[in-house]
């Protein structure tokens, strides 16, 4: 059992990146942390870790054995679950995080009817349009809409969506209904703020060449609600994905505008590569394929 904790305290070292966010995470004093690597350091006779006062890194050494570490503590994670929930309802927290966007259309609906399923597993739901780092976060689950760019996290597709360009008629009217993308550098263009395109919006030629525009706009914010309310008010030029804005072009409240310069991408659940799912983690993840592919989530997910 010693060298369990051995483990523990190294993997978890690498993972948070440092001793303090490590014991914080252990609940245990940062100097006793550090002995416990440097004991399991002196077991093996080997180097594990270079330390510096800025930066920690694994040596060749220290990464093959992190690797086997993160399998042993998988395995004993998914035990224990296994055993515990055999016999008990489902219950624990389950950290994770999801676009605004996600949420304004549907998706904490479908969270609210998982909970009402299993009362007893707390749902820790942060709401971003950042890439947060789930093992420096500590995070369960991640839903993500575009492409993905993270090789070291396990993936589900949920389903498909577009990222489209939308305006009010009101300010087609106005301002003219730009034909081409390059057109936008001279529109009022709403940016959100968290998202990992901000100024840079990607159109698609019909030779698959990528052409990305650098818009501009008055306005910029890392609320979904704002963005939504300045398309709808005439104040600009939106960029977003389809599910988002679909109840308002159905209604013709919104037009979408540059469809041949568009094309789909993804609505993906990631989960970090070296954890084993609990099974908590599991059923939630069973309820948003059911939930996403027997259409149960609200009307506003037109790709659904």
């Amino acid at each position: 059992m010693k060298i369990l904790m051995l483990i523990e305290a190294f993997a978890t070292v690498v993972e948070c990146g440092s001793f303090t966010t490590a014991a914080e995470r252990l609940n245990l004093s940062k100097s006793f942390v550090s002995k416990q690597v440097t004991q399991l350091e002196g077991e093996l006779g080997v180097k594990l870790l270079y330390r510096t006062t800025r930066k920690l890194s694994l040596t060749e050494e220290g990464q093959q054995y992190y690797e086997h570490c993160r399998s042993i503590i998988g395995e004993a994670e998914k035990a224990t679950s296994e055993i515990l929930d055999s016999h008990t309802n489902p219950k624990g927290k389950i950290r994770l995080t999801v676009p605004q966007s996600l949420l304004i259309s549907g998706l904490g609906h479908l969270l609210l009817n998982f909970q009402k399923q299993y009362p007893e597993i707390e749902l820790d739901i942060k709401s971003s349009g950042k890439i947060e780092d789930l093992y420096d976060q500590n995070i369960d689950l991640a839903l993500r809409v575009g492409k993905l760019e993270d090789s070291n996290l396990k993936s589900h597709t949920l389903s498909t969506s577009t990222f489209v360009l939308v305006a009010s008629p009101e300010y087609i009217q106005v301002n003219g209904e730009p034909t081409e993308p390059k057109e936008l550098i001279h529109h009022n263009c709403i940016i959100y703020g968290e998202s990992r395109l901000g100024q840079n919006w990607p159109f698609y030629l019909k030779n698959g060449e990528k052409v990305v525009v650098k818009v501009n706009g008055n306005l910029t914010s890392n609320d979904g609600h704002i963005i939504l309310e300045s398309a709808l008010s005439g104040h600009g030029i939106c960029y977003g994905p389809d599910y988002f804005y679909a109840p308002y072009i159905k209604q013709g409240k919104l037009k979408v505008m540059l469809v041949d310069f568009q094309e789909p991408t993804t609505i993906t659940a990631l989960y970090p590569f070296n954890k084993t799912p609990t099974r908590r983690l599991r059923l939630l993840l069973d309820h948003m394929v059911e939930s996403f592919n027997g259409k149960m989530i609200e009307s506003n997910f037109s790709e659904v």
